[in-house]
Protein backbone atom coordinates (compact mmCIF):
# COMPACT_ATOMS: atom_id res chain seq x y z
CA UNK A 1 0.00 0.00 0.00
CA UNK A 2 1.11 3.65 -1.02
CA UNK A 3 0.38 7.15 1.00
CA UNK A 4 -1.00 9.74 -1.28
CA UNK A 5 -0.99 13.03 -0.30
CA UNK A 6 -3.32 15.56 -2.44
CA UNK A 7 -2.47 19.58 -1.52
CA UNK A 8 -5.61 22.05 -2.74
CA UNK A 9 -7.29 24.46 -1.28
CA UNK A 10 -10.54 23.52 -2.64
CA UNK A 11 -11.70 21.03 -0.35
CA UNK A 12 -13.96 19.27 -3.65
CA UNK A 13 -11.01 19.21 -5.77
CA UNK A 14 -8.99 16.86 -2.90
CA UNK A 15 -12.21 14.76 -2.36
CA UNK A 16 -13.08 14.51 -5.65
CA UNK A 17 -9.36 13.40 -6.58
CA UNK A 18 -9.55 10.44 -4.03
CA UNK A 19 -12.95 9.56 -4.71
CA UNK A 20 -11.84 8.76 -8.21
CA UNK A 21 -8.46 7.00 -7.02
CA UNK A 22 -10.61 5.05 -4.50
CA UNK A 23 -12.44 3.56 -7.56
CA UNK A 24 -10.18 2.94 -9.55
CA UNK A 25 -7.32 1.42 -7.47
CA UNK A 26 -9.40 0.04 -4.28
CA UNK A 27 -7.09 -0.59 -1.23
CA UNK A 28 -4.15 1.03 -2.49
CA UNK A 29 -3.46 3.86 -0.90
CA UNK A 30 -4.00 5.34 2.34
CA UNK A 31 -4.56 9.14 2.02
CA UNK A 32 -3.15 12.81 3.63
CA UNK A 33 -5.17 15.98 2.83
CA UNK A 34 -3.21 19.37 2.89
CA UNK A 35 -4.98 22.75 2.07
CA UNK A 36 -2.10 24.94 1.64
CA UNK A 37 1.17 24.47 0.55
CA UNK A 38 2.64 25.12 4.21
CA UNK A 39 0.31 22.33 5.52
CA UNK A 40 1.32 20.31 2.67
CA UNK A 41 5.40 20.89 3.94
CA UNK A 42 4.37 20.00 7.53
CA UNK A 43 2.76 16.76 6.52
CA UNK A 44 5.02 15.43 3.78
CA UNK A 45 7.63 15.57 6.90
CA UNK A 46 5.21 14.17 9.10
CA UNK A 47 3.67 11.35 7.05
CA UNK A 48 6.36 11.00 4.08
CA UNK A 49 4.22 10.09 1.57
CA UNK A 50 4.81 8.09 -1.74
CA UNK A 51 3.14 10.44 -4.39
CA UNK A 52 2.07 14.12 -4.12
CA UNK A 53 -0.64 15.87 -6.03
CA UNK A 54 0.23 19.69 -5.50
CA UNK A 55 -2.26 22.44 -6.86
CA UNK A 56 -0.03 24.84 -8.16
CA UNK A 57 -2.18 27.92 -6.93
CA UNK A 58 -2.44 27.89 -3.44
CA UNK A 59 -3.15 30.61 -1.24
CA UNK A 60 0.29 31.71 1.02
CA UNK A 61 3.33 28.95 0.09
CA UNK A 62 2.64 28.26 -3.47
CA UNK A 63 2.95 24.91 -4.99
CA UNK A 64 5.80 24.84 -6.91
CA UNK A 65 7.78 27.04 -3.49
CA UNK A 66 6.21 23.90 -1.52
CA UNK A 67 7.72 21.32 -3.67
CA UNK A 68 11.29 23.19 -3.16
CA UNK A 69 10.63 22.83 0.58
CA UNK A 70 9.80 18.82 0.48
CA UNK A 71 12.57 18.21 -1.77
CA UNK A 72 15.36 18.95 0.92
CA UNK A 73 13.62 16.50 3.05
CA UNK A 74 12.09 13.85 1.14
CA UNK A 75 13.87 13.58 -2.48
CA UNK A 76 12.17 10.49 -2.97
CA UNK A 77 8.55 11.64 -3.04
CA UNK A 78 7.59 11.26 -6.53
CA UNK A 79 5.26 14.97 -7.14
CA UNK A 80 2.73 15.41 -9.63
CA UNK A 81 1.47 19.09 -10.52
CA UNK A 82 -1.82 19.32 -10.37
CA UNK A 83 -3.47 22.81 -12.41
CA UNK A 84 -6.43 24.18 -14.06
CA UNK A 85 -3.90 26.75 -16.14
CA UNK A 86 -1.31 25.99 -18.68
CA UNK A 87 1.46 23.70 -17.43
CA UNK A 88 3.88 24.83 -19.93
CA UNK A 89 4.33 28.45 -18.42
CA UNK A 90 5.62 26.25 -15.07
CA UNK A 91 7.52 23.28 -16.78
CA UNK A 92 10.80 24.92 -16.71
CA UNK A 93 10.94 25.45 -13.14
CA UNK A 94 9.04 21.99 -12.28
CA UNK A 95 11.55 19.92 -14.28
CA UNK A 96 14.33 21.80 -12.11
CA UNK A 97 12.39 20.41 -8.76
CA UNK A 98 12.01 16.91 -10.25
CA UNK A 99 8.83 17.13 -11.26
CA UNK A 100 7.86 14.59 -14.63
CA UNK A 101 4.36 14.19 -14.34
CA UNK A 102 0.91 16.90 -14.24
CA UNK A 103 -2.64 16.78 -14.19
CA UNK A 104 -4.81 19.20 -15.97
CA UNK A 105 -8.03 19.99 -14.07
CA UNK A 106 -10.86 18.82 -14.43
CA UNK A 107 -8.57 15.55 -13.77
CA UNK A 108 -10.18 12.71 -16.52
CA UNK A 109 -9.81 9.52 -15.08
CA UNK A 110 -7.81 8.07 -17.79
CA UNK A 111 -5.59 10.27 -17.44
CA UNK A 112 -5.26 10.04 -13.75
CA UNK A 113 -4.76 6.18 -14.29
CA UNK A 114 -2.17 6.23 -16.65
CA UNK A 115 -0.33 8.61 -14.24
CA UNK A 116 -0.89 6.59 -11.35
CA UNK A 117 0.08 3.51 -13.21
CA UNK A 118 3.17 4.87 -13.89
CA UNK A 119 4.06 6.31 -10.35
CA UNK A 120 3.91 2.95 -8.73
CA UNK A 121 6.28 1.44 -11.37
CA UNK A 122 8.71 3.67 -10.91
CA UNK A 123 8.15 3.14 -7.02
CA UNK A 124 8.51 -1.09 -7.41
CA UNK A 125 11.19 -1.10 -9.91
CA UNK A 126 12.94 1.34 -7.48
CA UNK A 127 12.19 -0.75 -4.37
CA UNK A 128 13.31 -3.70 -6.54
CA UNK A 129 16.82 -2.03 -6.80
CA UNK A 130 17.14 -0.99 -3.00
CA UNK A 131 16.46 -4.63 -2.19
CA UNK A 132 19.37 -5.74 -4.81
CA UNK A 133 21.68 -3.22 -3.37
CA UNK A 134 20.88 -4.04 -0.24
CA UNK A 135 21.69 -7.90 -0.56
CA UNK A 136 24.90 -7.11 -2.14
CA UNK A 137 25.59 -4.38 0.59
CA UNK A 138 25.22 -7.13 3.54
CA UNK A 139 27.43 -9.72 1.38
CA UNK A 140 29.91 -6.78 0.76
CA UNK A 141 29.98 -6.30 4.51
CA UNK A 142 30.78 -9.78 5.29
CA UNK A 143 33.35 -10.04 2.65
CA UNK A 144 35.49 -6.44 3.94
CA UNK A 145 36.92 -7.80 7.50
CA UNK A 146 38.54 -11.11 5.31
CA UNK A 147 39.90 -8.43 2.65
CA UNK A 148 41.35 -6.40 5.71
CA UNK A 149 42.51 -9.20 7.16
CA UNK A 150 44.06 -10.46 4.04
CA UNK A 151 46.00 -6.98 3.28
CA UNK A 152 47.32 -6.29 6.21
CA UNK A 153 49.04 -9.73 6.75
CA UNK A 154 50.21 -9.57 3.68
CA UNK A 155 51.71 -6.34 4.71
CA UNK A 156 52.74 -7.50 7.95
CA UNK A 157 54.72 -10.96 6.73
CA UNK A 158 55.70 -9.40 3.49
CA UNK A 159 54.21 -11.89 1.38
CA UNK A 160 53.70 -11.79 -1.80
CA UNK A 161 50.36 -12.99 -3.93
CA UNK A 162 48.75 -12.84 -7.29
CA UNK A 163 46.21 -9.97 -6.18
CA UNK A 164 47.13 -7.08 -6.61
CA UNK A 165 47.93 -4.31 -3.17
CA UNK A 166 45.66 -1.22 -4.69
CA UNK A 167 42.96 -3.46 -5.57
CA UNK A 168 42.31 -5.29 -2.16
CA UNK A 169 42.95 -0.72 -0.58
CA UNK A 170 39.74 -0.42 -3.03
CA UNK A 171 37.47 -3.11 -2.30
CA UNK A 172 38.23 -2.12 1.58
CA UNK A 173 37.12 1.57 0.26
CA UNK A 174 40.48 2.91 1.54
CA UNK A 175 41.67 5.23 -1.44
CA UNK A 176 45.12 5.23 -0.48
CA UNK A 177 47.96 7.54 -1.23
CA UNK A 178 49.79 8.50 1.90
CA UNK A 179 50.23 6.47 5.21
CA UNK A 180 51.99 5.20 8.43
CA UNK A 181 51.94 1.97 9.91
CA UNK A 182 51.52 1.68 13.90
CA UNK A 183 52.13 -1.52 16.06
CA UNK A 184 50.62 -2.11 19.25
CA UNK A 185 53.06 -5.03 21.06
CA UNK A 186 51.63 -6.60 24.13
CA UNK A 187 53.66 -7.15 27.32
CA UNK A 188 55.24 -10.67 27.27
CA UNK A 189 55.80 -10.82 30.95
CA UNK A 190 54.33 -13.91 33.32
CA UNK A 191 51.79 -11.72 35.28
CA UNK A 192 51.03 -9.55 31.73
CA UNK A 193 51.06 -11.87 29.54
CA UNK A 194 48.46 -14.15 31.38
CA UNK A 195 46.41 -11.17 31.51
CA UNK A 196 46.31 -10.82 27.83
CA UNK A 197 45.99 -14.72 27.26
CA UNK A 198 42.58 -14.34 28.90
CA UNK A 199 41.26 -10.86 27.30
CA UNK A 200 42.74 -11.49 24.59
CA UNK A 201 39.70 -12.10 22.04
CA UNK A 202 37.51 -9.38 23.74
CA UNK A 203 40.33 -6.85 23.44
CA UNK A 204 41.21 -7.24 19.71
CA UNK A 205 37.52 -6.74 19.09
CA UNK A 206 36.48 -3.68 21.20
CA UNK A 207 39.99 -2.17 20.35
CA UNK A 208 39.11 -3.02 16.21
CA UNK A 209 35.38 -0.94 17.02
CA UNK A 210 37.30 1.50 18.76
CA UNK A 211 40.02 2.11 16.24
CA UNK A 212 37.95 2.60 13.33
CA UNK A 213 35.40 4.75 15.19
CA UNK A 214 38.15 7.14 15.85
CA UNK A 215 39.24 7.64 12.31
CA UNK A 216 39.69 5.42 8.58
CA UNK A 217 41.90 2.96 9.31
CA UNK A 218 42.67 -0.82 8.54
CA UNK A 219 43.31 -3.15 11.45
CA UNK A 220 45.39 -6.21 11.53
CA UNK A 221 44.06 -9.70 13.20
CA UNK A 222 45.76 -9.88 16.40
CA UNK A 223 49.31 -11.60 15.51
CA UNK A 224 51.08 -13.14 18.34
CA UNK A 225 50.89 -10.56 20.79
CA UNK A 226 50.67 -7.87 18.10
CA UNK A 227 47.97 -5.68 16.51
CA UNK A 228 48.91 -3.20 13.44
CA UNK A 229 47.02 -0.49 12.44
CA UNK A 230 47.39 1.06 9.02
CA UNK A 231 46.52 4.62 8.87
CA UNK A 232 45.84 6.56 5.46
CA UNK A 233 46.68 10.72 5.50
CA UNK A 234 44.55 12.48 3.00
CA UNK A 235 46.95 15.36 3.03
CA UNK A 236 50.46 14.84 3.40
CA UNK A 237 51.03 18.04 5.18
CA UNK A 238 54.40 18.93 7.40
CA UNK A 239 56.02 16.01 8.55
CA UNK A 240 56.27 17.44 12.15
CA UNK A 241 52.74 18.06 12.10
CA UNK A 242 51.78 14.43 11.13
CA UNK A 243 54.06 13.19 13.68
CA UNK A 244 51.83 15.15 16.56
CA UNK A 245 49.21 13.88 15.24
CA UNK A 246 50.51 10.00 14.81
CA UNK A 247 51.67 10.61 18.42
CA UNK A 248 48.24 11.81 19.77
CA UNK A 249 46.38 8.51 17.68
CA UNK A 250 48.73 5.94 19.94
CA UNK A 251 48.28 8.11 22.94
CA UNK A 252 44.35 7.79 22.38
CA UNK A 253 44.78 4.05 21.80
CA UNK A 254 47.36 3.47 24.64
CA UNK A 255 44.50 5.44 27.41
CA UNK A 256 41.93 3.11 25.82
CA UNK A 257 43.55 -0.32 26.31
CA UNK A 258 45.27 0.61 30.14
CA UNK A 259 41.53 1.87 31.05
CA UNK A 260 39.62 -0.76 29.39
CA UNK A 261 41.50 -4.02 30.07
CA UNK A 262 44.44 -2.55 32.56
CA UNK A 263 47.26 -3.40 29.87
CA UNK A 264 50.09 -1.23 29.06
CA UNK A 265 50.99 -1.90 25.57
CA UNK A 266 54.36 -0.45 23.61
CA UNK A 267 53.22 1.28 20.44
CA UNK A 268 55.81 1.93 17.53
CA UNK A 269 54.95 4.35 14.81
CA UNK A 270 56.17 4.11 11.26
CA UNK A 271 56.63 7.25 8.83
CA UNK A 272 54.58 8.38 6.47
CA UNK A 273 55.01 6.44 3.38
CA UNK A 274 53.74 7.07 -0.74
CA UNK A 275 51.62 4.04 -1.57
CA UNK A 276 50.68 1.05 -0.32
CA UNK A 277 54.05 -1.11 -1.01
CA UNK A 278 55.38 1.78 1.54
CA UNK A 279 53.36 0.43 4.19
CA UNK A 280 55.87 -2.25 4.31
CA UNK A 281 58.52 -0.27 5.36
CA UNK A 282 56.69 2.18 7.52
CA UNK A 283 55.13 -1.41 9.43
CA UNK A 284 58.78 -2.29 9.35
CA UNK A 285 59.95 0.51 11.41
CA UNK A 286 57.24 0.92 13.55
CA UNK A 287 57.68 -3.03 14.67
CA UNK A 288 61.74 -2.03 15.33
CA UNK A 289 60.81 1.32 17.15
CA UNK A 290 58.17 -0.94 19.38
CA UNK A 291 60.75 -3.53 20.14
CA UNK A 292 63.72 -1.45 20.73
CA UNK A 293 65.09 -0.23 24.16
CA UNK A 294 65.14 3.94 24.42
CA UNK A 295 66.95 5.57 26.68
CA UNK A 296 63.57 6.50 28.58
CA UNK A 297 62.59 3.22 29.76
CA UNK A 298 59.10 4.81 30.37
CA UNK A 299 58.28 5.62 27.32
CA UNK A 300 55.66 3.64 25.61
CA UNK A 301 55.09 5.33 22.56
CA UNK A 302 57.53 5.94 20.74
CA UNK A 303 57.74 6.84 16.72
CA UNK A 304 60.51 5.59 14.42
CA UNK A 305 61.68 9.42 13.71
CA UNK A 306 62.26 10.00 17.36
CA UNK A 307 64.46 6.79 17.70
CA UNK A 308 67.71 8.53 17.37
CA UNK A 309 71.14 6.50 16.67
CA UNK A 310 73.38 5.97 19.56
CA UNK A 311 75.92 8.29 18.13
CA UNK A 312 73.73 11.25 18.46
CA UNK A 313 72.04 10.23 21.77
CA UNK A 314 74.62 12.08 24.14
CA UNK A 315 74.29 15.49 22.64
CA UNK A 316 70.33 15.08 22.06
CA UNK A 317 70.03 14.60 25.07
CA UNK A 318 71.67 17.29 27.21
CA UNK A 319 70.21 19.90 24.70
CA UNK A 320 66.89 18.95 24.73
CA UNK A 321 66.60 18.54 28.50
CA UNK A 322 68.06 21.84 29.05
CA UNK A 323 65.25 23.11 26.69
CA UNK A 324 62.69 20.96 28.04
CA UNK A 325 63.74 22.46 31.39
CA UNK A 326 63.29 26.24 30.59
CA UNK A 327 60.20 25.60 29.29
CA UNK A 328 58.64 24.07 31.89
CA UNK A 329 59.63 26.85 33.84
CA UNK A 330 58.66 29.45 31.27
CA UNK A 331 61.74 31.03 31.37
CA UNK A 332 61.30 32.60 27.82
CA UNK A 333 64.82 34.29 27.76
CA UNK A 334 66.46 30.69 28.93
CA UNK A 335 64.44 28.65 26.40
CA UNK A 336 65.45 31.35 23.52
CA UNK A 337 68.77 30.90 24.09
CA UNK A 338 68.38 27.01 24.35
CA UNK A 339 66.80 26.97 20.86
CA UNK A 340 70.23 28.75 19.52
CA UNK A 341 72.59 26.68 21.29
CA UNK A 342 70.47 23.48 19.88
CA UNK A 343 71.01 25.33 16.78
CA UNK A 344 74.51 26.01 16.88
CA UNK A 345 75.53 22.66 18.09
CA UNK A 346 73.76 21.16 14.83
CA UNK A 347 75.15 23.41 12.94
CA UNK A 348 78.80 22.67 13.81
CA UNK A 349 78.18 19.05 14.24
CA UNK A 350 76.48 18.71 10.26
CA UNK A 351 77.56 21.71 8.52
CA UNK A 352 75.74 22.27 5.20
CA UNK A 353 73.47 19.45 5.97
CA UNK A 354 70.23 21.22 6.45
CA UNK A 355 68.33 17.73 5.76
CA UNK A 356 69.48 16.56 9.28
CA UNK A 357 69.88 19.86 11.10
CA UNK A 358 66.08 19.96 10.25
CA UNK A 359 65.02 16.51 11.06
CA UNK A 360 66.83 16.69 14.35
CA UNK A 361 65.55 20.32 16.35
CA UNK A 362 62.08 19.01 14.68
CA UNK A 363 62.52 15.91 16.84
CA UNK A 364 63.81 17.79 19.44
CA UNK A 365 60.68 19.95 19.59
CA UNK A 366 58.39 17.30 19.34
CA UNK A 367 60.07 15.20 21.92
CA UNK A 368 60.18 18.11 24.09
CA UNK A 369 56.21 19.29 23.36
CA UNK A 370 55.77 15.72 24.14
CA UNK A 371 56.51 16.17 27.65
CA UNK A 372 54.83 19.33 28.37
CA UNK A 373 50.85 19.81 29.51
CA UNK A 374 49.37 21.47 26.72
CA UNK A 375 48.62 20.59 22.74
CA UNK A 376 51.43 20.46 20.46
CA UNK A 377 50.76 24.50 18.26
CA UNK A 378 50.93 23.80 14.75
CA UNK A 379 50.76 27.14 12.92
CA UNK A 380 54.29 26.84 11.88
CA UNK A 381 54.47 23.50 11.65
CA UNK A 382 55.00 23.67 7.72
CA UNK A 383 57.50 26.43 7.90
CA UNK A 384 59.64 24.56 10.26
CA UNK A 385 60.03 21.69 8.18
CA UNK A 386 60.50 23.25 4.86
CA UNK A 387 63.16 25.43 6.09
CA UNK A 388 65.68 25.53 3.67
CA UNK A 389 68.48 27.83 5.01
CA UNK A 390 69.96 28.54 8.18
CA UNK A 391 68.48 31.72 8.91
CA UNK A 392 65.13 30.08 7.98
CA UNK A 393 65.63 27.21 10.17
CA UNK A 394 66.93 29.12 12.96
CA UNK A 395 63.69 31.84 12.43
CA UNK A 396 61.32 28.66 12.49
CA UNK A 397 62.81 27.06 15.73
CA UNK A 398 62.67 30.21 17.24
CA UNK A 399 59.19 31.14 16.26
CA UNK A 400 58.01 27.50 17.39
CA UNK A 401 59.73 27.97 21.02
CA UNK A 402 57.35 31.29 21.35
CA UNK A 403 54.15 29.27 20.26
CA UNK A 404 55.21 26.67 22.65
CA UNK A 405 55.61 29.10 25.78
CA UNK A 406 52.54 31.25 24.81
CA UNK A 407 50.45 27.90 24.36
CA UNK A 408 51.86 27.11 28.32
CA UNK A 409 50.84 30.36 29.46
CA UNK A 410 47.24 30.18 27.44
CA UNK A 411 47.09 26.75 29.15
CA UNK A 412 48.15 28.37 32.94
CA UNK A 413 45.92 31.28 32.36
CA UNK A 414 42.63 28.90 31.48
CA UNK A 415 43.34 26.51 34.55
CA UNK A 416 43.71 29.44 36.98
CA UNK A 417 40.64 30.77 35.20
CA UNK A 418 38.94 27.33 35.78
CA UNK A 419 39.88 28.10 39.38
CA UNK A 420 38.36 31.72 39.59
CA UNK A 421 35.84 30.81 38.64
CA UNK A 422 34.56 27.88 41.45
CA UNK A 423 35.95 30.47 43.62
CA UNK A 424 33.13 32.75 42.15
CA UNK A 425 30.45 29.65 42.41
CA UNK A 426 31.50 29.09 46.40
CA UNK A 427 30.92 32.80 47.34
CA UNK A 428 27.60 32.72 45.41
CA UNK A 429 26.51 29.43 47.56
CA UNK A 430 28.31 30.50 50.80
CA UNK A 431 28.05 34.99 50.82
CA UNK A 432 24.63 34.85 53.47
CA UNK A 433 27.24 33.23 55.90
CA UNK A 434 30.08 34.45 57.31
CA UNK A 435 32.43 33.42 55.30
CA UNK A 436 35.62 34.10 54.84
CA UNK A 437 38.71 34.33 52.07
CA UNK A 438 40.45 31.61 54.21
CA UNK A 439 37.44 28.98 53.57
CA UNK A 440 37.36 30.29 49.52
CA UNK A 441 40.96 29.37 49.40
CA UNK A 442 40.78 26.12 50.64
CA UNK A 443 37.57 25.09 48.43
CA UNK A 444 39.65 25.33 45.43
CA UNK A 445 43.02 23.87 47.07
CA UNK A 446 44.86 27.46 46.91
CA UNK A 447 46.84 28.86 49.76
CA UNK A 448 45.25 31.83 50.85
CA UNK A 449 47.92 34.38 49.96
CA UNK A 450 47.99 32.37 46.16
CA UNK A 451 44.54 32.52 46.13
CA UNK A 452 44.14 36.55 46.82
CA UNK A 453 46.26 37.22 44.34
CA UNK A 454 44.78 35.12 41.49
CA UNK A 455 41.49 36.57 42.77
CA UNK A 456 42.45 40.17 42.49
CA UNK A 457 44.29 39.39 39.05
CA UNK A 458 41.31 37.93 37.22
CA UNK A 459 38.13 39.44 38.65
CA UNK A 460 39.75 43.15 39.42
CA UNK A 461 38.40 43.13 42.76
CA UNK A 462 40.09 41.82 45.97
CA UNK A 463 37.72 39.16 47.70
CA UNK A 464 36.12 41.45 50.35
CA UNK A 465 35.16 44.02 47.45
CA UNK A 466 34.05 41.24 45.61
CA UNK A 467 31.61 39.57 48.18
CA UNK A 468 30.46 43.08 49.43
CA UNK A 469 29.24 43.30 45.85
CA UNK A 470 27.43 40.22 45.96
CA UNK A 471 25.74 41.09 49.52
CA UNK A 472 24.73 44.87 48.43
CA UNK A 473 23.20 43.71 45.02
CA UNK A 474 20.88 40.96 46.82
CA UNK A 475 19.95 43.55 49.70
CA UNK A 476 19.16 46.02 46.46
CA UNK A 477 17.11 42.99 45.23
CA UNK A 478 15.26 42.48 48.62
CA UNK A 479 14.78 46.04 49.49
CA UNK A 480 12.97 46.94 46.20
CA UNK A 481 10.77 43.95 46.76
CA UNK A 482 9.85 45.19 49.95
CA UNK A 483 8.72 42.17 51.58
CA UNK A 484 11.31 42.09 54.06
CA UNK A 485 12.41 44.92 56.88
CA UNK A 486 15.74 46.43 56.88
CA UNK A 487 17.09 44.65 59.95
CA UNK A 488 15.83 40.81 58.22
CA UNK A 489 17.49 41.80 54.83
CA UNK A 490 20.82 42.91 56.87
CA UNK A 491 20.66 38.91 58.48
CA UNK A 492 19.99 37.83 54.79
CA UNK A 493 22.83 38.82 53.02
CA UNK A 494 24.98 37.89 55.62
CA UNK A 495 25.89 41.13 58.15
CA UNK A 496 24.91 40.33 61.79
CA UNK A 497 25.54 44.18 62.65
CA UNK A 498 22.44 46.18 60.99
CA UNK A 499 24.32 49.48 61.95
CA UNK A 500 27.41 47.78 60.26
CA UNK A 501 25.35 47.04 57.00
CA UNK A 502 24.04 50.48 56.67
CA UNK A 503 26.99 52.22 56.39
CA UNK A 504 28.81 49.64 54.36
CA UNK A 505 25.42 49.77 51.72
CA UNK A 506 25.51 53.38 52.09
CA UNK A 507 29.50 53.37 51.33
CA UNK A 508 28.60 51.52 48.11
CA UNK A 509 25.62 52.63 46.60
CA UNK A 510 25.68 56.42 48.17
CA UNK A 511 22.18 56.34 50.19
CA UNK A 512 21.46 54.46 53.11
CA UNK A 513 19.15 51.28 52.81
CA UNK A 514 15.94 53.48 54.09
CA UNK A 515 16.59 56.32 51.12
CA UNK A 516 17.52 53.25 48.56
CA UNK A 517 13.50 51.17 49.39
CA UNK A 518 11.97 54.91 49.65
CA UNK A 519 13.28 55.99 45.62
CA UNK A 520 12.10 52.31 44.73
CA UNK A 521 8.88 53.27 46.39
CA UNK A 522 8.89 56.78 44.09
Amino acid sequence: MYKLMIADDEALEREGLEMMTRRMLPDMFTYVHAENGRKAIQLAEEERPDFIFMDIKMPGIQGLDAIREIRKRQPEARVVLVTAHDFFAYAKEAVSLGVKEYILKPAKREELLEVLHRLMTEKEGERSRRAEELVLREKLSRLLPLVENELTLMLMTDCVLETDLSHLTGLAGLQWSTGYAMVLVFPLGEAGWEVFRQVRQELYNSFKVYAKSRLACMVSPLLGNKIAVMVPVAERGAGFTQRVEAVRRGEEFLDYVQNRFGLTPIIGIGPLSEGVHGLRDSYRAASLSASAVPSDAQLRIRHAEDMRQPEEQELAAELEQGLLEALRRQQAEEARWRIGQILDSLFAIAPGDMIRCRNEVCAMLLSAARRLPVRVPRELLAELAAAEGEETLRHAAGEQVERLLAAMSAEREQRQQHVIERAKRYMEQWYKTDVSMEQTAESVNLSPYYFSKVFKQYTGENFTDYLTRLRIGEAKRLLADGELSFKEICYEVGYNDPNYFSRIFKKTTGVTPTEYRQQGAE
